[in-house]
């Protein structure tokens, strides 16, 4: 990604006969990893097409990737594991306003960083929710103002329910 945006996915992949929820997200040239409410975060290096030379924290891992139509190979210390997409199922989400932010998780408000009128950037960090010791970080997929903030420090909040709404900055 360009200019140190922000760049963010939710991936489900298989792999064992398991089924893994990853975030990844893309910023400041670094990738974050958020899996099991963990947050890894990682420098990756493409060595040649294929290899990549991974940083996490002081470890260096080198990994070969290897496509198939269906899945893919990565091999990493030594070991192989065959990982596939998996498509969400069930409902669908609701079409989601620009600027609005539902919670990824179910936990407590640690930390409300901004207030109705506040302006901020793509990127920045509006609240802070702890669930299980770890924390998460809701950021502002848009650069605009804060329009309204439903919840405070030490509010307990649900999956899905909406943190603040943003306006979208205009050109």
């Amino acid at each position: 990604m360009e200019d140190g945006g922000v760049s963010s996915v939710f991936i489900n992949y298989e792999h064992d006969s398991h089924i893994y929820p990853v975030t990844v997200e893309y910023r400041d040239d670094r990738f974050y990893i958020t899996y099991d409410n963990n947050e890894y975060t990682i420098l990756a290096t493409e060595l040649s097409p294929g290899q990549l030379k991974l940083q996490l924290g002081d470890r260096i891992i080198k990994c070969v990737i290897s496509e198939r139509q269906d899945s893919k190979f990565v091999f990493i210390d030594g070991e192989v594991f065959q990982v596939s997409r998996i498509e969400l199922t069930g409902k669908k989400k609701a079409e989601k306003k620009a600027g609005d932010l539902n919670s990824p998780i179910s936990g407590t408000v640690v930390n409300v960083k901004v207030k109705p009128g506040d302006a901020v950037t793509k990127g920045d960090v509006l609240m802070v929710i702890e669930a299980m010791k770890m924390e998460y970080l809701i950021r502002a997929p848009i650069t605009g103002t804060v329009a309204k903030v439903h919840f405070k420090e030490k509010d307990q909040i649900e999956i899905g329910q909406l943190t603040a709404e943003l306006r979208e900055k205009e050109a």
